[in-house]
């Protein structure tokens, strides 16, 4: 366990007891010696806090939350770093200090049976009401679910915000690799696909809590991890039951929360509001300006189910005309329990390249050796690449005299560096000339596209023949019946392997009609998912 008790952090917080534990951190009650009061410290779990990643996450979450003032977010106090200084950064485990709160985790309320209508609907507008004021100051909590928000005598408060974004950056998730830090049940779908943090992911969460909690179960029947995960994306959730005095408008704001359509959901503010309204409790909303706040007594109404979809609606609609997953991704997802935290890797920064190289000699060229080639390479992964750096090996005694279509290249040991123009999406590529000499006009060999291996094909051209031309920029990758057929290698000189032929003598001209062969790429760049309890 991260911590012991009496040891004192940061000569100021005295730990007292663990209170929490999770599979990232751990939670002590601690006495600040200084202000004489009780308080919370997250401390990082284990070796999790040795790792530099994690001690810059568990800071950020730190500064983010300390500038989010409201009643329904737990306030942090304080930051730090314990441990030997003598020891260096390693050494150092990072702390929060937050305000402790005296109450029940909303999970272990849910596990005692279904709650009234009314204290549903209460705890999900507070929590909509934290999440306003959030997405007011540019902030995404991103893991919005039962265990991470405290029922308090003051009113429902949101805890953890070890995974935020903020509004419009890129998805923190897809700079870690795409791993996916979440509970299976709780995450949305934009989350699973990838793409710019928004805050309609906190809605949609905010969407499923309200169902769990008005029905003690979530919108989809699911016995595994994964059948959680392909609900999210593909089932459309059951409407809300029948329940005894629940306004109507609630069970049509449910729905809109929990579209597929980040755009079509309404915002944490109206759904806050409507929740509210239903049982007329004060809530505390983001001004305008999201610096100040004001008290919300009045509800507003939900569109009118029957209107004509919106803008949002229909995108959501084109949407699910083109998003297609294959069944292979959604079985990525690790088994484990339902309630852990889930590392899963559906939409992860997969590498992948081709490449389809042609050579032939130049007509009148066999004195001097010469020879040109084109060169086309493939992203066949699932992010732009940008920049984009192809390293190759030259046969023994070739040299490369000219380059057509490409930005920059270079001899490096072992190789030719070659720098991309400009970004390389996936399924594009680029075809680029090589005019070399010296050595048989072989292929190169070693193909590597930012330092992952190349799937390659060789198509060795006749004298004369037609090689393909320059793109002059990114294109369509070629289908597989476009590339060179895939044959075994030959020997230099157009020899099929296993014949000895040739030896000592002059190097026979090149064949009339092309041939090729292929090399598997590598799969050090596979990634496997993980499961934390």
């Amino acid at each position: 366990m991260s911590g012991t008790a009496d040891e004192v952090l940061g000569n100021r917080y005295r730990l007292i007891a663990p209170v929490g534990t999770g599979g990232m951190a751990v939670v002590w009650r601690a006495r600040d010696l200084v202000l004489d009061r009780d308080v919370a410290v997250k401390l990082l779990a284990g070796e999790l806090a040795t790792k530099p990643g994690n001690r810059e996450r568990i800071r950020a979450e730190a500064q983010v939350v300390a500038r989010l003032q409201h009643p329904g977010i737990t306030a942090v106090h304080d930051y730090g770093e314990a441990g030997d200084l003598a020891e260096g950064r390693n050494g150092r485990r990072p702390y929060v200090v937050m305000e402790l709160l005296d109450g029940e985790l909303l999970s272990n309320r849910l596990r005692a049976g279904p709650m009234s209508w009314r204290r549903a609907t209460q705890i999900c507008a507070q929590v909509a009401a934290g999440l306003a004021a959030a997405h007011a100051r540019g902030v995404v909590h991103r893991d919005i679910k039962p265990s991470n928000i405290m029922l308090t005598s003051a009113g429902a408060k949101i805890l953890d915000f070890g995974v935020a974004g903020l509004t419009g950056s890129v998805d923190p998730d897809d700079e870690r690799d795409g791993t996916v830090f979440g509970t299976p049940a709780y995450l949305a779908p934009e989350r699973l696909l990838g793409g710019s943090v928004v805050a309609a992911t906190d809605v949609y969460t905010v969407g499923l809590l309200a169902y769990r909690c008005l029905t003690d179960r979530l919108p989809w029947h699911a016995d595994t991890p994964t059948q959680m995960i392909a609900n999210h994306v593909y089932e459309p959730p059951h409407p809300l039951p029948e329940i005894p005095g629940l306004p109507a408008e609630i069970g049509r704001l449910v729905g809109r929360c929990l579209t597929k359509d980040p755009d079509a959901r309404p915002p944490a503010a109206e759904v806050a509001r409507v929740l509210a309204a239903a049982t007329g409790i004060h809530i505390v909303l983001p001004d305008e300006d999201g610096s100040t706040t004001q008290e919300v007594h009045a509800p507003v109404q939900p569109p009118d189910a029957d209107a004509e979809p919106s803008r949002g609606q229909r995108s959501e609609q084109r949407r699910g005309q083109r998003r297609t997953w294959t069944a292979a991704a959604v079985l990525l997802a690790a088994a484990g329990a339902t309630t852990g935290m889930i590392v899963w890797q559906p939409w992860a920064a997969k590498s992948g390249c081709r490449v389809d190289f042609y050579i032939r000699p130049e007509e009148g060229g066999f004195a001097e050796r010469k020879f040109e080639a084109r060169v086309t390479v493939a992203n066949a992964g699932n992010r732009t690449l940008d920049p984009w750096v192809l390293r190759f090996r030259l046969p023994g005694g070739q040299t490369i005299d000219r380059m057509d279509g490409i930005l920059s290249h270079r001899a490096e040991i072992g190789g030719i560096r070659v720098t991309g123009e400009e970004p390389l999406p996936p399924g594009k590529a680029v075809t680029f000339g090589i005019n070399g000499s010296g050595g048989e006009p072989i292929p190169p060999e070693g193909f590597a596209l930012n330092e992952t291996d190349c799937d390659t094909r060789i198509s060795e051209r006749g004298p004369g023949s037609q090689l393909p031309g320059l793109t002059g920029g990114v294109i369509d990758a070629p289908a597989g019946e476009e590339r060179p057929p895939s044959l075994p290698p030959r020997r230099p000189g157009g020899r099929p392997p296993g014949d000895p032929g040739g030896r000592g003598g002059s190097p026979p001209a090149l064949p009339s009609s092309s041939y090729g062969y292929s090399t598997p790429p590598a799969q050090r760049t596979r990634k496997r998912p993980r499961v934390r309890a």
